[in-house]
């Protein structure tokens, strides 16, 4: 039951187009790992483009926002991993009041 959550959560973020090249993110290799940590709670690592990419914090938010649409999945955490600021763009994409 888990991987069938993450499999459909990751179907919903692979149709995301990537603002930088236009192409999505199924075609890329930037969503490294999208895992179901408990029920109903999903985890999403990426791995920007650019280690300076100015559309990280939107990328992150994007992926989450899809990935609260999937049926089932009640929360989602974002991890940035490869960005120059990780740790800020983590903290923007996962604040409670973040879109």
């Amino acid at each position: 039951m888990a991987e069938e959550l993450a499999t459909r959560t990751k179907e919903a973020i692979y149709g995301l187009v990537e603002e930088e090249t236009g192409r999505k993110l199924g075609e890329l290799t930037i969503v490294t790992e999208v895992v179901e940590i408990a029920p109903g709670s999903i985890k999403v690592r990426f791995t920007p483009l650019s280690a300076y990419s100015p559309t990280a914090v939107d990328l992150g938010r994007r992926i989450r926002e899809a990935a609260g649409k999937v049926e089932g999945v009640t929360t989602t955490v974002v991890e940035c991993d490869g960005h120059m600021q990780d740790e800020l763009v983590n903290t923007l994409v996962n604040h409670p009041k973040a879109p």
